[in-house]
């Protein structure tokens, strides 16, 4: 882990991605929220369900602890603890 400074000038740690990228995924559930950044405070962009082939080309640390994953298609970021790798 690095050290960066953030906004407030207070230095804080910077977390790695968690996985080697990019990666194919399945849905764990029926459907999840897309947001249009990686955490919960950016808008809701609506959802995708599990029959919908999903790829992930990003990864970053959110508030609270939360891995957070970008689509390939760019359709925005989904909260990555409620998906499996698929196995290609």
């Amino acid at each position: 882990m690095e050290r960066e400074n953030s906004r407030n000038g207070m230095e804080t740690l910077k977390r790695e991605p968690v996985s080697r990228l990019p990666y194919r995924i399945r849905l764990s559930e029926d459907f999840l929220t897309l947001y249009a950044g990686p955490g919960r405070e950016y808008v809701k962009m609506g959802t995708i369900s599990d029959d919908q082939r999903l790829e992930i080309i990003e990864e970053r640390w959110g508030k609270g602890q939360e891995l957070w994953g970008r689509l390939k298609s760019n359709a925005g970021w989904i909260l990555l603890e409620n998906v499996e790798r698929a196995i290609i």
